[in-house]
């Protein structure tokens, strides 16, 4: 065997020991389940205290999140929101028959079985439909990854933590591009460490500002504080001046922006160091609805 033979064999051997721990990695990462944000500095300690926040747990991270694509989110009206990621992959939260995004959703999030939460007319096209309740097979636990996009739920309860209706909604994180964004559903009541490690480093929160059907605003604050959100995009409401209640009995405790728009554009980059809330326009405007359904 000659000289370049051996070095050519060594050499080899060199990237085959080099490149396995790549290889475990990537086998590990497409099945991994762990909060939004590991691997990252934290805004929370409570991401430390769960069982499955090791440091060899690999982080979701696709080339879009070089910090340049950003992640479009337009509010289509009441709890629904399309979020669309770099790579094109389309997240409606709270598909229902009410209010309908422009376009179909590769995966569909319902955090809830009322009317304008969630639907049983979904078009077959849909690849992932992601019911929040028990739809008789016990405590749903989504988990799927599209292109460069992961959602997965965190089960809540509907009558408070001790209520008699548990477990019966979700909250859906959306991890994409580096941004981490929580759907908060129908949530009333205040979140436990659990939940909080489940749902990991969230940077925009989808909030339920009613006040009526969803948390108190002592219950809003209390998560608010504990999740530390970079922006706030509160939902949930039936009117204008609903929304601007639920910012006048905030006192000016954050810094509130109004935009024109129904759309934006976000990069971790681009988000407020500390938290704003930013008031979007529905695309669809108010139905009128009396109450929640």
């Amino acid at each position: 065997m000659s000289t370049n033979q051996i070095l050519r064999g060594l050499w080899i051997a060199f990237l085959l020991v080099a490149l396995w721990p790549i290889a475990a990695v990537q086998a590990q990462q497409k099945n991994a389940q762990y909060p939004c944000g590991l691997g990252f500095v934290q805004q929370t300690p409570l991401l430390h205290k769960a069982a499955w926040a090791q440091p060899n747990v690999p982080t979701f991270r696709q080339l879009a999140d070089a910090g340049h694509a950003a992640v479009q989110l337009t509010f289509v009206g009441h709890a629904t929101f399309e979020i669309l990621s770099p790579a094109g992959v389309r997240v409606v939260t709270d598909y229902n028959d009410f209010y309908r995004a422009s376009k179909l959703p590769h995966i569909a999030t319902m955090n809830i079985q009322r009317g304008n939460h969630s639907s049983y007319s979904v078009d077959p096209s849909v690849k992932h439909v992601l019911r929040g309740w028990d739809t008789g097979t016990g405590i749903p636990r989504h988990h799927v990854t599209l292109e460069d996009v992961r959602v997965y739920n965190v089960p809540t309860n509907i009558l408070g933590g001790g209520g008699l209706i548990t477990n019966d909604s979700s909250i859906f994180v959306i991890d994409t591009a580096g941004v981490c964004i929580a759907h908060m559903g129908h949530l009333r009541h205040v979140l436990d460490d659990e939940r909080l490690a489940r749902m990991g480093r969230i940077d925009v929160l989808l909030m339920p500002v009613d006040r009526q059907v969803t948390q108190s605003l002592d219950e809003i604050l209390y998560n608010v504080e504990r999740i530390n959100p970079r922006l706030i995009l509160p939902m949930h409401y039936y009117s204008p001046e609903m929304v601007q209640n639920f910012v006048a009995a905030l006192g000016g405790r954050y810094p509130v922006k109004e935009l024109t728009s129904s759309r934006l554009a976000v990069t971790r980059a681009s988000l407020p160091q500390k938290t704003e809330i930013w008031l979007i326009k529905p695309v669809t405007g108010f139905l009128g609805f009396g109450g929640d359904l």
